[in-house]
């Protein structure tokens, strides 16, 4: 990841007065509660499209199975070509608990993406992220996967969910691909929006379909 949390609110979180105070810190979460940033990226091989993602933070109240204590959301959605020439989706994600100076990041059971109306994709094989704290899910570019990217290109959502333990009720929260940056000015959230993201994350998409083999 190159961007844990925006700068601003990450100063704001792990200032000493609300690292003393629970409550405020919970305050503060809950007026960020929504998209705090997504970032584009591709990646290629030798000058040839390889992957399309994007980054993203969120934070959520998560009344699942934390009596609705802010969490937050890091992760990333990619399109990547494989070996055969077809497409896989690859979903990473960590969940950070005891928001403040020193998160407790852990790794969800499952997680997933979908359309804001859609279904999740069939479960995708999990395994253990190459930081500590995230999981990887893959798997296949089905139809409920190019109805998430329908939703990305038509409406700048995408939603993202997790549960802790297998079985257990998801937490999901719909990202607005446009936000960019969030600060805190004059006690106020403010999010900086643009269409980049999805733009460059479309233009990227567009090419890599181009490596696929019919």
């Amino acid at each position: 990841m190159t961007k844990i949390i925006g700068a601003a609110v990450l100063a704001l979180m792990g200032s000493a007065c609300f690292a003393q105070t629970p409550d405020a810190v919970a305050a503060l979460a809950r007026k960020l509660e929504g998209t705090i940033y997504v970032i584009p990226h591709r990646e290629s091989v030798d000058g040839q499209m390889t992957a399309c993602g994007l980054e993203f933070s969120a934070m959520k109240m998560d009344f699942s199975t934390k009596g609705g204590a802010p969490v937050k959301i890091v992760g990333s959605f990619y399109l990547r070509n494989s070996s055969n020439g077809g497409l896989f989706y690859a979903l990473k994600m960590g969940i950070a608990d005891r928001l403040g100076a020193n998160p407790l990041v852990s790794a969800p059971a499952n997680a997933f993406i979908r359309a804001p109306r859609g279904q999740a994709p069939t479960k995708a094989r999990r395994a253990d992220g190459e930081n500590p704290g995230y999981a990887l899910f893959v798997g296949a570019v089905d139809g409920d996967v190019v109805a998430a990217y329908q939703a990305i290109a038509e409406h700048n959502q995408l939603v993202v969910g997790f549960n802790r333990v297998p079985g257990q009720m998801d937490v999901t929260a719909t990202l607005d691909l446009t936000v960019i940056d969030t600060k805190m000015v004059d006690g106020k959230v403010v999010r900086e929006k643009s269409q980049q993201p999805v733009e460059e994350f479309l233009d990227c998409s567009g090419s890599l379909l181009k490596t696929v083999k019919k």
